[in-house]
């Protein structure tokens, strides 16, 4: 059942509206209602795929869980957000190997009861009885990637030690020995060609490879934006691009997904690299950025997306306004994210899911500052609040209320 509630407080007050006609900004949030979704259904659907798999590899179900992989990757499953389900059930399959090698390389000593080094031969072992088998290829190799960069850690390469990096590249070798006996094209697989693009960290050259890899994994899964977005994040200047290379690769991408998804290949290309890297802002063209938003919106009509895109948006925008008033630069990005902004909140959002605001205000999918999930998620329903109620700050100051349904938004007396 989810998780909903109707009304709400908040600390932070923006300097847009802190105290407008003698009221303070928490005051005025009283007079908004929006539903907040601690627990949407894409949660505990990845959750609940992420279990299932690691109940089977304790049961040493491996043939069981092997199907399962297969079935819901060459069906193209996945959560609301976009998770593919095969990667999720993969994920279950290997965690208390992985977890267990992270817990001692973390604290120098294995976690009581646990032997990593035990549980990477015991998952070897399942291969070599079943060589054949990719779907348990991918549990393995996978956990050699998970365990190379448990080792590599999120340092420069400059500060690793002699012995981590060796460790790092002695793990993805292993996992590219295990991935290239089976093709992702003849076998019909995204989860093969997402795990390919994995290994890019650890190859030689990876500015050689990585536009044929994303190539062929968004054309076996155009549909799942999450490989357009990894595609953009790889191309940045810390990684293996430069941002006109960023822009020309989102304007080719567009093009040859325009069929499934009109514009929206642009945008997806530049979604998590706009916050990682706020200096895209200077390169990427905004029109045809929320071209893409829009047609996003019209092909995803669910509640994570609109959360999702309005969240990207509201933080491009401040990010904007900042970088315009130290240096006057693009004076017209900052309105033109706005509007962007106050359209998605207007026609399309319905609700919050505060992890995905949290999540937007460090760049997503980044794992690496977290440090408490519930405090990020009320970070992110701080965050969510506080911008939602910027296109109705003059009804707000009337006195109005302003309610979001799932029919639309009502104004009206309080």
């Amino acid at each position: 059942m989810k998780a909903l509630t109707k009304s709400f407080e908040t600390k932070r007050r923006p300097p847009e509206v802190q105290r407008l006609g003698g009221e303070t900004y928490r005051n005025l949030l009283d007079r908004l209602h929006i539903a907040v979704n601690v627990m949407p259904p894409d949660q505990t659907e990845a959750d609940d795929a992420r279990e299932h798999g690691t109940f089977l590899a304790r049961q040493d179900r491996w043939d069981e869980l092997a199907d399962l992989i297969r079935e819901a990757d060459r069906a193209r499953r996945t959560t609301d957000a976009g998770q593919p389900i095969a990667d999720l059930l993969s994920y279950g399959g290997r965690a208390d190997v992985v977890q267990a090698a992270e817990h001692a390389l973390l604290h120098g000593r294995a976690a009581k009861g646990s032997n990593f080094f035990s549980g990477v031969e015991a998952l070897e072992f399942v291969l070599d009885e079943a060589p054949d088998n990719y779907p348990l290829a991918l549990i393995v190799a996978n956990m050699h990637i998970d365990i190379g960069w448990a080792w590599r850690g999120a340092s420069a390469t400059e500060e690793l030690r002699a012995t981590n990096r060796e460790a790092f590249h002695a793990h993805f070798d292993r996992a590219s020995d295990i991935l290239d006996a089976f093709c992702p094209v003849d076998l019909d697989s995204p989860a093969l060609a997402a795990a390919r693009c994995a290994l890019l960290p650890g190859r030689h050259s990876p500015e050689l490879h990585i536009i044929r890899e994303f190539e062929q994994l968004v054309s076996l899964d155009p549909m799942n934006p999450r490989h357009m977005r990894a595609l953009g994040n790889y191309l940045l200047p810390r990684w293996y691009g430069d941002f006109q290379a960023l822009d020309l690769e989102a304007r080719r991408t567009a093009a040859r997904t325009y069929e499934d998804w009109g514009a929206a290949g642009y945008t997806w290309v530049w979604f998590d690299a706009l916050l990682v890297d706020p200096e895209g802002l200077s390169i990427f063209e905004p029109e045809y950025f929320l071209e893409g938003i829009y047609d996003i919106l019209d092909a995803c009509r669910d509640q994570h997306t609109a959360n999702l895109t309005a969240a990207h948006l509201y933080q491009c925008w401040q990010t904007a306004r900042e970088r315009y008033n130290e240096t006057g630069y693009r004076p017209d990005l900052p309105p033109a994210l706005r509007r962007g902004f106050e359209t998605v909140v207007e026609h399309h959002l319905r609700e919050v899911h505060p992890m995905i605001w949290g999540h937007a205000e460090i760049g997503f999918e980044n794992t690496a500052r977290i440090i408490s999930h519930s405090r990020l998620a009320e970070k992110g329903r701080e965050t969510a609040l506080s911008a939602i109620a910027m296109p109705f700050l003059k009804r707000l100051q009337d006195g109005q209320t302003v309610t979001f349904g799932p029919d639309g938004i009502h104004h009206g007396p309080s």
